[in-house]
């Protein structure tokens, strides 16, 4: 009985560790997306073999660290032409990692059902209402397993009941967070259980217990190119340097930088409407994206992070 508990133990150490290495190699990945990425480098930073890194890299992610790579470069490749629209298809799909302009066409094309030209005729989509995504000139995302389309609506997304009127929106400049996290993939709002899991930890290890402690939600995806089920968020916690972590917690920086911030107190059915508020204020001032991830910060209060409504600054990268 003893030593099947000490095996459990172990397994569970185990995965733990397997899980840590892959997220600093996803991390690394998505910091060197531009640079040569093969097996044998990416394996050695998880300090496996690269046969044994494969393994566990496709039992944990559900496809191989080649077709990761691959699906990244593509999205975000995506997420590029209709952000920097000036830029020529062919240096966003080299700035991305593709060395060869040919793979990269047939790669997106693969993905997405169309070409990066026709691709690119669409708005970026920046709004939500009742969980499905529009660009600003109202038409709606579809997202097939093969493809990807936009249809036309009747109902316009610059609703005065999908906007916050009034909000406090201000350019700043933000801090470096060092902060624990745990990686979460899947509908955003269903994220909930991956926030128990950290507070837990964040109340055994006495990190919520600091003053001025704050917590995120980082988006490392685009929900308009990256389907739900693959979307990543990192659930986030600010720690102190040279803070050990383990098990399922690992530590990554939340880089400094310029972003378009809105304070908010929000209840649970007002973040739709809060990031709407964003977008629409990003596009009517003229701003553009900057390369980085977009995040939610929230304030403690008391030591409780989360009592509604919520203390809350969403931040947009802008150049």
């Amino acid at each position: 009985m003893y030593f099947c508990s000490d095996m459990a133990d172990r397994q569970e150490i185990s995965l733990n560790d397997y899980v840590s290495r892959i997220n600093s190699v996803i991390i690394y990945v998505e910091k060197n997306i531009d640079k040569l990425l093969n097996l044998d480098a990416i394996a050695c930073h998880a300090n496996f073999s690269p046969f044994h890194f494969h393994r566990i890299f496709s039992a944990l992610e559900g496809e191989t660290p080649a077709g990761f790579i691959l699906r990244l470069r593509t999205e975000k490749v995506a997420r590029l032409l209709q952000e920097n629209i000036t830029t020529s298809i062919t240096e966003i799909a080299y700035s991305c990692g593709f060395s060869n302009y040919t793979s990269f066409n047939r790669a997106f094309k693969k993905h997405f059902g169309m070409t990066a030209q026709e691709f690119r005729k669409f708005d970026k989509t920046v709004f939500a209402k009742d969980k499905q995504f529009y660009n600003a000139k109202g038409e709606v995302l579809k997202r097939t397993e093969s493809t990807i389309e936009y249809e036309g609506t009747e109902i316009s997304t610059f609703e005065s009941d999908t906007i916050i009127q009034n909000a406090d929106i201000r350019i700043k400049r933000m801090p470096e967070y060092q902060v624990a996290y745990i990686r979460y993939v899947g509908d955003f709002y269903q994220i909930g259980e991956t926030y128990d899991k950290l507070l837990n930890w964040a109340a055994q290890n006495e990190q919520l217990n600091v003053p001025e402690a704050k917590l995120f939600t980082v988006y490392h995806d685009d929900p308009s190119v990256t389907k739900m089920d693959k979307h990543r968020q990192s659930v986030c916690i600010t720690i102190p340097n040279n803070f050990k972590v383990g098990g399922c917690v690992s530590k990554m920086i939340i880089a400094e930088g310029k972003y378009l911030v809105g304070d908010f107190e929000l209840l649970d059915i007002e973040f739709e409407k809060a990031w709407n508020t964003m977008y629409f204020t990003l596009i009517e001032r003229g701003h553009k994206f900057r390369n980085a991830n977009i995040y939610e910060m929230y304030e403690t209060v008391n030591n409780t992070p989360f009592s509604q409504p919520y203390k809350v600054h969403l931040c947009i990268p802008i150049e």
